[in-house]
């Protein structure tokens, strides 16, 4: 369990054979066994799981010619259709914010749009956020589930 009041330290694991340092207060091991650096991402995580939709967990994606990794990509194996899950949990940070909307950006240069613009022709960016006191939103995350499952 994470223990919030111990000095971080770095670990290195490795996810999707790739190894990266995590703060060792802030790793979580989702059901599936992946290995994620927030509760809500864990939260996120397990409900794929549960709804059996296949995810990678921060699988590289090319974005603007810059190395990304989306916290959830999910390919549709029968259409090809590619979904990307893009959770921001700290948008009351300036710093925080202004790198998303970089991100943001990226995809939308790369024909990566968000659902509610329609998607767009490589894929579709699915969005939550938590900011200003509003916390992981359920039912929104029910929702892309819904959607996601009735692809």
């Amino acid at each position: 369990m994470t223990n919030l009041f111990k000095a971080s330290q770095p670990v290195e694991v490795t996810v999707n054979n790739s190894n990266v340092f995590l703060d060792s207060n802030l790793i979580y091991r989702t059901d599936k066994g992946d290995l994620v650096r927030s509760k809500s991402e864990w939260i996120i995580a397990d409900k794929l799981y549960a709804a059996g939709i296949d995810y990678q967990y921060e699988h590289p994606l090319m974005l603007a010619g810059h190395e990304r990794f989306p916290d959830f990509t999910i390919i549709d194996d029968d259409s090809g259709d590619r979904w990307y899950w893009e959770h921001n949990g700290m948008l009351s940070n300036d710093a925080y914010r202004e790198r998303w909307e970089r991100k943001l950006a990226a995809y939308k240069q790369e024909g990566i749009l968000p659902l509610e613009e329609g998607g767009g022709v490589n894929g579709t960016l699915l969005i939550t956020e938590e900011k200003d006191g509003v916390g992981l939103d359920s039912e929104k995350i029910k929702q892309f589930i819904d959607i996601l499952k009735a692809e």
